[in-house]
């Protein structure tokens, strides 16, 4: 009784290719470190910037909070509503509320996130905060444009109940401090690219 013969698909003969390509790759380095090499072998995802990922004052906590966040917001197409601790804590694997809280407060005082307005009804009753999130840390000035109590967010954030969250308020605000000492216009603008550029020097 003959066998039918095993028909591989092409899309794994590709990939066979491209592994042993890979491997001819090692084996043909010069390089006298590691010759690890990594292929990812998965559907593309959601992808986020790199400046979240190697921002050195954010932990890795402050990181998945803020990628749960844009996550939310690109199901939405922009506009959502911002999710709950409950939900946040769910995708993250954080039980505790004043982890997430300290992640946001963090967020907010390194300007990756916004809170741009507090929503009432016309009794005056609070409905809600709205909030922006960035793809970069904001400018300094149009955080102060979007957020005009962002200062005294930094201000009351010197006694908050996590040291962290002080730890890090009391450097933004020394960190505008000395530009401010040296003469520099803490409100003016970079360049986007500048931007970026610094960034990827910084890492």
């Amino acid at each position: 009784m003959n066998e039918d013969p095993v028909v591989i698909r092409s899309e794994t003969r590709a990939l066979d290719a491209l592994i042993q390509a890979t491997i001819a790759q090692a084996e043909a380095s010069t390089d006298q470190g590691s010759a690890d090499r990594m292929l990812f072998l998965g559907n593309r995802h959601q992808s986020f910037p790199t400046a979240v990922v190697n921002d050195p004052v954010l932990e890795p906590v402050d990181k998945l909070v803020w990628m749960v966040i844009m996550l939310s917001v690109r199901e939405t197409g922009g506009s959502t509503a911002f999710p709950g601790y409950e939900a946040i804590g769910k995708m993250v694997n954080v039980s505790s509320r004043s982890t997430i809280a300290r992640a946001i407060a963090i967020l907010r005082a390194t300007r990756w996130l916004t809170l741009c307005a507090r929503v009432r009804k016309t009794s005056g009753r609070f409905r809600g905060n709205v909030y922006a999130l960035h793809d970069e840390p904001l400018p300094l000035a149009d955080a102060l444009h979007l957020d005009s109590d962002y200062m005294s967010f930094l201000a009351h954030s010197l006694g908050h109940g996590h040291a962290r969250v002080r730890r890090v308020a009391q450097a933004v605000l020394d960190s505008i401090d000395e530009d401010i000492q040296i003469g520099q216009d803490v409100c003016a603008h970079d360049h986007p690219i500048e931007q970026r550029i610094q960034s990827t020097v910084a890492t």
